[in-house]
């Protein structure tokens, strides 16, 4: 399937995060304040993960690396963000993306730097048919996270939601180059591509 789950993507999001929650960093750093060592090595690892993800060999391997990237992007999330996060889940599966989507803005006040932070906004919003709001937070995202072939799969179907057939297949080409191994990539790629541009004659 191509379509993105937001309850399975929050529910995989939140046990990572209680998986690797730091109690103890409680303040946001100064803005000023130079990459440590321990985020040098996170952004270090994540682009061996990135490479990996797109010469992976089939999708078994695919989709253990994927999950080996949603925790290093999950890793720095504190407690206090994480709280709110679950209550945004909470929301979503009550059908009230509006309140999700405040929740997830709470937690953005407390670490606005976390790329996934805005994807799942977006993805909030875009439930709630906001669909430029959500482009506009999936900018951010991919500013933090050019990488994240997840926010790349949204973008997709935010411009696909928006009526843009050409911007919604050229996502959906970098979403093939970061995860070649994704199921129906090909099938999802050819219907894109006969929206943006018709069939051929």
């Amino acid at each position: 399937m191509n379509r993105i789950s937001p309850f399975a993507a929050l529910a995989f999001l939140l046990t990572a995060t209680a998986a690797h929650a730091e109690p103890a960093a409680t303040k946001a750093a100064p803005a000023t304040t130079p990459a440590s060592p321990q985020k040098l090595s996170v952004e270090t690892k994540k682009a061996g993960l990135v490479a990996q993800l797109a010469a992976s060999k089939n999708p078994t391997e695919a989709a253990l690396i994927r999950g080996q990237l949603e925790e290093l992007r999950t890793q720095s999330i504190r407690p206090a963000t994480r709280l709110l996060m679950r209550r945004a889940a909470r929301e979503l599966s009550s059908e009230k993306p509006g309140e999700a989507v405040e929740d997830f803005g709470a937690a953005l006040s407390l670490q606005n730097d976390v790329a996934v932070l805005w994807r799942l906004r977006a993805q909030a919003r875009l439930m709630g048919g906001d669909t430029s709001g959500a482009i506009s937070d999936l900018g951010v995202a991919l500013q933090h996270d050019g990488n994240d072939a997840v926010s790349w799969q949204l973008l997709t179907a935010a411009e696909d939601t928006a009526g843009d057939g050409q911007a919604a297949l050229k996502a959906w080409q970098r979403v093939m180059e970061l995860d070649p191994q994704l199921p129906g990539a090909a099938k999802k790629f050819e219907k894109l591509q006969l929206k943006a541009f018709g069939r051929p004659t």
